[in-house]
C-alpha cells in the first residue's frame, strides 16, 4: 500500500472528531492497531485473569454460601475462556476481531457471578454487586476497545447488569434506583473516556504518519535534483555504497552512461535559462522513460543521476558493456524522435546528445574510476562529431 501523502493526512485532522478516516488511512491505522493489541493483549489479559480470579477472596467474604460455586465459574468457566481468547489472539486479522472477543470476554465476566449472586438472599448482594463496575472500567480503560464497540458493549453490560439485579428480592426500590443511577452515570463518564481515549490515539497516530512523511520528504528532498526529478549527485556515493554491498558475485559487471546534450550553451546563452531548464527537463524525461521500460531493468536496479549541469549519469548493475551501449543508444534515439528544437542550431536543429558508455566488474568496482572511463568515452563521442555514441576501450 502506498503511504498516505501530505494533503491526504492534512485532511483527516479535520474530521477527526467522527473517529473514522478515509478507507486507505483508516486501513493503516488498523492494522498498526492490531500489532500493538497483539503485543499488549496477551500481557493485559493475564493481569486480567489474575485480578478476576482473586476476588474468590471478596466472595468468600461477602458471600460465602455462594463460595464453591463462585470458585466454579471464575476457575473452571471465566478462565479456560480467557484462555481460548489468549490463543486466538494472535490469530486475528482485524482489530474488530479482538474488540469483538473482549466484549464477548467482559459480558462473560460480568454476567457469571452476577447471575449467581441472584440466588442470595443476604443483603450483602447490594454491596457485591457493585465490583462488575472494576471488570467494566477495565473493559474500557485498560482493553482499549474502540469506541463504537465500547458504547455496545457498555450498553449491553448495564443493561445486563441492572437486569440481574433486579431479579434480586432482598433489595428495595431506592437500593435498586441508586444502582440504575450509578450504573447509567459511570457507562457514560467511561463512554467518554474511551472515545477521547480513541479520538487522542487517532490524532497521534496522524502526527506520526505527518511526522513520517516529513522525514521522509526532506531526505527525498536532499537526494533528488529539484528540476529533473532524477537523483542528484549528492545521493550518487549512497547508491555506489549500496550497489556495492548488495553485490553477490564479483565476477557480475556494472555499466555506466555518461550523457551530456550537445551544444547546450549555445541555447542557454541565445534562449535563455527558461528554455535551458525545459531543455535539461525534456532530456531527463526521455532518459527515464528509457529505463523504465528497458527489459533488464528488473525491479528499477537502474540509477539515473543528474551529474552536474547538462550532463547526467546512469549506474547499471549486472549489465555488460555490449548491454549498456544497446541502453545509451536507445536513449540517444529516443531523444531524436521526440524533436525537441534547438533554436540556437537552426530553424530545424533539434537537441541530441552524446553518449559515453564505460563497464568493469563488481571485484573492480571504483565509481571514480567507472565514471572517468565513461567520461572519456563520452568527450571521444564528442570530438567524433557528437550525437553519437562511444564505448571505453
Amino acid at each position: 500500500m502506498n503511504a498516505p501523502q501530505f494533503p491526504a493526512i492534512e485532511a483527516e485532522f479535520q474530521r477527526i472528531n467522527r473517529l473514522r478516516f478515509s478507507p486507505s488511512i483508516e486501513a493503516v491505522f488498523n492494522d498498526d492497531g492490531l500489532a500493538h493489541r497483539k503485543r499488549v493483549g496477551r500481557v493485559t489479559l493475564v493481569i486480567g485473569i489474575l485480578i478476576y480470579d482473586a476476588f474468590l477472596f471478596a466472595d468468600w467474604q461477602t458471600l460465602p454460601h455462594l463460595v464453591g460455586t463462585l470458585a466454579l465459574a471464575r476457575l473452571c468457566v471465566f478462565t479456560p475462556l480467557c484462555l481460548a481468547i489468549m490463543w486466538l489472539l494472535p490469530r486475528t486479522t482485524t482489530v474488530r476481531q479482538i474488540d469483538a472477543m473482549t466484549v464477548f470476554g467482559t459480558f462473560a465476566a460480568v454476567l457469571l457471578p452476577t447471575v449467581i449472586m441472584t440466588l442470595s438472599p443476604t443483603p450483602q448482594v447490594l454491596i457485591y454487586q457493585f465490583g462488575s463496575m472494576i471488570t467494566i472500567t477495565y473493559f474500557s480503560l485498560v482493553q482499549r476497545v474502540r469506541f463504537w464497540f465500547a458504547a455496545w458493549g457498555l450498553t449491553l453490560l448495564v443493561v445486563a447488569q441492572i437486569w440481574c439485579v433486579s431479579l434480586v428480592p432482598s433489595i428495595d426500590a431506592t437500593s435498586f434506583l441508586f444502582v440504575i443511577n450509578f450504573y447509567v452515570a459511570g457507562a457514560v463518564l467511561l463512554m467518554t473516556g474511551s472515545y477521547i481515549l480513541e479520538r487522542t490515539e487517532r490524532h497521534g497516530f496522524l502526527e506520526r504518519l505527518r511526522a513520517e512523511y516529513l522525514v521522509e520528504h526532506i531526505e527525498r528532498t536532499a537526494r533528488t535534483d529539484l528540476l529533473t526529478g532524477l537523483s542528484n549527485r549528492h545521493h550518487l556515493a549512497a547508491v555506489a555504497s549500496e550497489i556495492a554491498r548488495t553485490a553477490t558475485r564479483g565476477d557480475a559487471p556494472i555499466a555506466a552512461l555518461m550523457i551530456d546534450i550537445d551544444h547546450f550553451k549555445k541555447l542557454n546563452d541565445t534562449q535563455g535559462h527558461i528554455a535551458g531548464d525545459h531543455c535539461i527537463r525534456s532530456v531527463a524525461d526521455v532518459v527515464r522513460e528509457t529505463l523504465e521500460g528497458a527489459a533488464g531493468d528488473v525491479s528499477g536496479r537502474y540509477h539515473a543521476f543528474r551529474f552536474g549541469g547538462e550532463e547526467f549519469l546512469v549506474l547499471l548493475p549486472d549489465t555488460t558493456l555490449a548491454e549498456a551501449a544497446v541502453h545509451g543508444d536507445a536513449i540517444r534515439r529516443r531523444l531524436q524522435a521526440a524533436r525537441i528544437p534547438h533554436p540556437a542550431m537552426g530553424e530545424e536543429a533539434v537537441v541530441t546528445v552524446s553518449v559515453g558508455v564505460a563497464a568493469c566488474r563488481m571485484a573492480d568496482f571504483s565509481l571514480d574510476a567507472l565514471v572517468g572511463a565513461a567520461d572519456a568515452a563520452l568527450y571521444r563521442a564528442k570530438r567524433d562529431g557528437r550525437d553519437r555514441l562511444a564505448m571505453a576501450a
